[in-house]
């Protein structure tokens, strides 16, 4: 233990007195003007020049305050830095097979400045990016009005096999009339009324009442395969009432006959349509079954 210390003092002594030696400075003409830097006094060396910056640290100031004859560094703890700096490069230069240089660039400190502008920089993109979250919409999308304000066709659901209904979409297509929900009633109690399929777009329909003929003003989308959707006569069955909407109530007066009419070799759902959306959608997976999926948060390329 001992031994050590005294080793560590030798060195630390010898390190000092060529730290001294180095610091040595040949007396200047007394002609010089003369400065003063917290409370010590200083000449420049030209009388223009007096000023130094610091090439580890970056900080400028008196050049005779500064370390060393070429007075390169503000202190012994940058030049010791700088030397050790010097050494990690060329040992990085010659790991990636650069030729070694004279003299190896230093990975010099960022200066505080610089710092706390790429900080400034940093805290505004973050403020930045705040702004443009909260200026995004909150509202939800909705596929029924994207689809239709855009004429767009959307691929049948008869093409994708694997999909719910996709072996039995056959059932489903325009100009089939349905029961459904009547949504223009001021009635207390749920009452139904016949729709047709004016548009098709995967699982939702675009339906209109019947008795509005080419009024679109209360079309509305729905999901094909909701529990509300019934084939023309389940209401009947059931017990239900049919109830011709508010807007168009005082149309016709026997409205009975205006629907053996509109009815008379028009299609509808098969008596089981809700049993076969029942059985399309009982997967073969259950709860803790162990399954193999795809993270998309990974993506390797393919050669």
């Amino acid at each position: 233990m001992f031994d050590g210390y005294d080793s560590c003092s030798e060195d630390t002594s010898s390190s000092s007195s060529s730290e001294e030696s180095e610091e040595e400075v040949a007396p200047l003409p007394s002609n010089l003007p003369i400065i003063k830097n917290n409370g010590q006094v200083y000449t420049y060396p030209d009388g223009k020049s007096g000023m130094a910056t610091c090439e580890m640290c970056g900080m400028v100031g008196v050049r005779d305050a500064f370390y060393s004859k070429t007075k390169r560094f503000c202190s012994v703890s940058c030049s010791r830095s700088y030397s050790s700096n010097s050494k990690k490069a060329s040992i990085l230069a010659r790991l990636q097979g650069k030729p070694p240089t004279k003299k190896a660039k230093v990975l010099q400190k960022q200066p505080l400045v610089a710092k706390l502008a790429g900080y400034a920089q940093y805290q505004a993109t973050l403020q930045n990016q705040a702004k443009t979250k909260a200026a995004v919409s909150v509202e939800g999308f909705s596929w029924g009005n994207y689809i239709n304000s855009n004429s767009f066709i959307a691929a049948p659901v008869a093409c994708f096999k694997h999909a719910p209904m996709g072996t039995c979409w056959g059932d489903i297509s325009e100009n089939v009339r349905i029961e459904v929900p009547n949504t223009d009633c001021s009635l207390p109690t749920k009452v139904f009324w016949i729709a047709g399929i004016i548009k098709l777009a995967g699982y939702n329909a675009l339906l209109r009442y019947e008795g509005f003929e080419n009024d679109s003003s209360l079309d509305f989308w729905c999901n094909i395969c909701g529990s509300d959707i019934h084939p023309v006569g389940w209401c009947a069955a059931s017990g239900k009432p049919l109830v011709p909407p508010r807007t168009v109530q005082h149309k016709y007066t026997n409205w009975k006959a205006f629907l053996v009419k509109r009815l008379t070799g028009a299609k509808t759902l098969p008596p089981d349509f809700s049993q076969k959306v029942s059985e399309s959608m009982q997967y073969p997976f259950k709860p803790c079954m162990r399954v193999e999926v795809v993270d998309k948060y990974i993506y390797v390329e393919q050669e």
